[in-house]
């Protein structure tokens, strides 16, 4: 049977095309996230790792998540469903669209979501302050520190010259007159052991720490770069500051592990609405 010739007219057919492309589209196809299970394998771990890492080495990684020990993988397990969750109620909300983002920045917006909401109402008392800071005193502790002025050997024959100048020094002769150039400092004040770590090496150190501070020169001492004499002026020991003089600074921290108690307990909630499994 013959159409008819209207049916055979080239703008008839573009606009049925259109109407099924538009009325195709305008049905929702299901999101491959779609539902209330997560399922975590270690493909998924491992994607996981390489973003908390910040490498690329897949394989690496998959290596990485088979030796892991299980209380280990267990919490990249819960981290990853966690993120998982926090992209799907991201997706839900539209926070994929606001900027443009990815997966990445969607979980993170979830995130500060969720933080605005359960830390809204937080408080910190001074019985907080006080037990937060008895709990974590290592963390406020200032490190030792250093006043001292050196001379510095370099070479093989380093040692057997600063023992010669020392022998000298402590017989009257000026410290002007030994010692070669040093790539740092000649003399420090209240210089921080992790700085000194740093410039001389932890050797050094350790060996600078065994020494009794006075007027005299002491050594030698080997550092990274050779050997030295050292008048050590003065030496302060690591402490721990009292409350009173960091009270803020504890408060501060405090309300940041409040906040991060927080939302991970509400992530652990959002999570509960999922059916998270392993594979």
């Amino acid at each position: 049977m013959k159409a008819p010739a209207w049916l055979r007219e080239p703008l008839v057919h573009f606009l049925i095309a259109g109407a099924l492309l538009y009325f195709g589209a305008s049905i929702p196809s299901p999101a491959p996230e779609a539902g209330r299970v997560i399922v975590v394998d270690e493909d998924a771990l491992a994607t996981s790792l390489l973003r908390q890492t910040g490498t690329t080495d897949r394989k690496v990684a998959l290596e990485a998540v088979k030796r892991m020990p299980a209380g280990e993988k267990q919490k990249l397990i819960h981290q990853t469903a966690a993120d998982e969750a926090l992209w799907r109620e991201g997706r839900a909300l539209g926070l994929d669209t606001i900027d443009g983002v990815v997966r990445m920045r969607t979980i993170q917006q979830m995130r500060q979501v969720l933080t605005a909401e359960a830390a809204a109402d937080l408080s910190v008392s001074d019985v907080d302050v006080r037990r937060y800071y008895e709990a974590n005193r290592n963390a406020y502790a200032e490190p030792a520190s250093a006043s001292f002025g050196h001379l510095f050997f370099a070479g093989p024959d380093g040692k057997a010259r600063a023992e010669a100048a020392l022998a000298r020094l402590r017989s009257g002769s000026a410290a002007t007159e030994y010692g070669d150039r040093f790539l740092y400092q000649s003399n420090y004040a209240d210089a921080g052991i992790e700085e000194l770590a740093g410039q001389f090496g932890i050797g050094f150190v350790d060996a600078l720490l065994k020494l009794k501070p006075g007027t005299e020169w002491q050594g030698p001492i080997k550092s990274d770069h050779g050997w030295h004499l050292v008048m050590l002026r003065a030496l302060t020991p690591a402490k721990v500051p009292p409350l009173a003089d960091i009270e803020q600074r504890v408060r501060a921290d405090v309300l940041d592990a409040k906040r991060a108690e927080a939302t991970d307990s509400a992530v652990d909630k959002l999570l509960d609405r999922y059916d998270v499994r392993t594979r």
